[in-house]
């Protein structure tokens, strides 16, 4: 079911809510589970995902400073995938600015602009080359550097159905774009949205990057042309929102649509756009 992508971030101190406890289990480098439950994403970092290079080091490194220590998480929300988005420390360590400085995380500036602190850390990392930041290939995945073209496989984009379905050349074998949903035939912007993934790649070769087989038989799958991802080209510019029911982990895409939004750009234009799960439940 489409889960609605909000940060409710509590600013004020004064309602903050302070937690102590011990980890169960480190899942990334910014993210954890506490004894009782509790799901943790540490607030301010972005640390390397599964699959990108420094992912298992991050993991290890925040795993190794937090093993069997007591705790203190002081709360600012819950993130879109109902997780506690908080500051954490272990005894004097700002664990934020630890995997800052060590090089084992970015500085998410996108949702905390006004970290100033983890901004620094992350500038003098950078420059003393430390961690991710040995290999300047690999930068942070909303600016800086573009990563080598993604593997995968070479074909034509040969008919745009809509703006998240097209045809291969042999009109049989159709590809559904991972982790985005765009409007349906009688929705609003529905035209404007496969016009321009026609404009983006109908006729050209494209590269794709294959997750998984849907219940139609698509393959669904990341597109490329050539360094350009085209499923969040179409979020950024408010043309499909983030399917986050079957794309949880997909930070890129989920602050992708939360920018096209405050930007009010495409769909986001209407004060109720309707998403097109919804849409495709009524209309069955």
């Amino acid at each position: 079911m489409k889960k609605t992508l909000l940060y409710f971030l509590l600013c004020c101190p004064l309602l903050a809510e302070t937690l102590t406890g011990t980890c169960k289990r480190v899942v990334d480098g910014d993210t954890l589970h506490l004894d009782d439950g509790t799901k943790v994403q540490i607030w301010g970092i972005d640390a390397p995902e599964k699959g990108q290079p420094y992912a298992a080091k991050a993991t290890a490194s925040l795993d190794k400073t937090i093993k069997g220590r007591k705790l203190k998480i002081t709360v600012r929300g819950t993130d879109q995938l109902g997780r506690t988005l908080a500051d954490v420390s272990a005894g004097n360590t700002n664990l934020a600015l630890f995997m800052v400085r060590t090089g084992m995380a970015w500085h998410d500036d996108y949702n905390a602009p006004e970290a100033t602190d983890l901004a620094e850390a992350m500038k003098k990392a950078r420059k003393a080359k430390k961690g991710l930041w040995a290999d300047e290939t690999y930068l942070f995945r909303k600016g800086g550097l573009q990563q080598p073209e993604p593997a995968g496989d070479e074909v034509i984009c040969h008919y745009v159905q809509d703006g998240d379905t097209f045809k291969l050349p042999d009109n049989k074998t159709r590809v559904r774009l991972w982790g985005i949903d765009a409007p349906e035939k009688g929705q609003a912007y529905a035209d404007e949205a496969r016009a321009r993934l026609k404009e983006l790649c109908e006729g050209k070769t494209v590269r794709l990057e294959i997750k998984d087989t849907d219940q139609y038989g698509r393959k669904v799958a990341v597109v490329w042309m050539g360094k350009k991802n085209i499923n969040l080209q179409m979020v950024k510019e408010g043309l499909a929102w983030h399917y986050a029911y079957f794309a949880p982990d997909a930070k890129d895409l989920a602050a992708a649509e939360k920018a096209a939004r405050k930007a009010r750009k495409g769909l986001w234009q209407d004060d109720t756009p309707v998403n097109p799960y919804d849409f495709r439940k009524a209309s069955r």
